[in-house]
């Protein structure tokens, strides 16, 4: 078996942060430097070094954004065989995730929003939508997901990162915080169903948003208020979380 005395400490810090890209999706270099409380530029320079070991892919998907980068199935490989040397854990179950125009914008928010979350609350479990989609799946159960109505039909709704604190010895498992990172103005019924379902929730102690801007912390807190569900959802604006980022403007919008 492969021991950490026989792996160098580089690819070992390389393996651990492909195994997080795994996990996650894909990620940015502000990502990776927030996470790891490095310069940005280390940060990138780590991550175009697994891009030219073929461990890595780069997308350049939007101009004037951050790069986002996806682990290859060589990458998935190495991360899979130094995880007793380095100590990590290896997400199994996983496909390889894939980058879109569509969601590119919300792919580079939710992980510096996962990346400042992990930095802030070392001892919780902060997981994303892949992650808590394969826990469901594998336990059968909705650990942090809900049902919505729309149009008369169900269907499901995922919030985009859930933060599981540490338990405590002889007491039951703390529930989840569920986080929404919310970059579109979305339809009142939609709004209005979403925090209706979260509103129903027993499962789930409370739920985070952070909002781009403030127009859409407005709307979302008309029908939080409407629905006197105050206590549950929580409003907040994004950059105080995130640090800003190319393309984001973080404004009064």
């Amino acid at each position: 078996m492969t021991t950490a005395a026989f792996v160098p400490q580089q690819s070992i810090r390389r393996a651990a942060t492909i195994a997080w890209a795994t996990a996650l999706g894909p990620i940015t270099a502000q990502a990776l430097a927030e996470r790891d409380d490095v310069t940005l530029l280390a940060a990138r320079e780590q991550l175009d070094g697994a891009v030219e070991l073929e461990l890595m892919e780069k997308h350049a998907v939007l101009v004037g954004y951050p790069d986002l980068y996806t682990v290859t199935i060589a990458g998935r490989r190495l991360a899979r065989e130094l995880a007793g040397a380095g100590g990590y854990i290896y997400p199994e179950g996983l496909r390889t995730a894939g980058v879109n125009i569509r969601e590119a914008r919300h792919m580079i928010a939710c992980a510096g929003v996962i990346a400042a979350l992990e930095r802030r609350y070392p001892d919780h479990r902060i997981i994303g939508e892949r992650v808590l989609q394969l826990d469901e799946r594998t336990q059968k159960r909705r650990l942090a997901s809900v049902q919505i109505r729309r149009h008369g039909q169900m269907r499901s709704h995922v919030p985009d990162v859930v933060i599981w604190p540490p338990g405590t010895p002889g007491e039951p498992p703390p529930l989840p915080i569920a986080v929404e990172v919310e970059l579109t103005l979305k339809s009142n019924e939609e709004i209005t169903a979403i925090c209706r379902a979260w509103a129903r929730c027993r499962y789930v102690e409370a739920v985070l948003y952070y909002v781009e801007t403030t127009n859409m912390a407005e709307k979302l807190l008309d029908t939080i208020e409407r629905l006197k569900v105050e206590e549950i959802i929580v409003v907040n604006p994004l950059i105080e979380i995130l640090k800003p980022l190319p393309g984001f403007p973080l404004d009064d919008q």
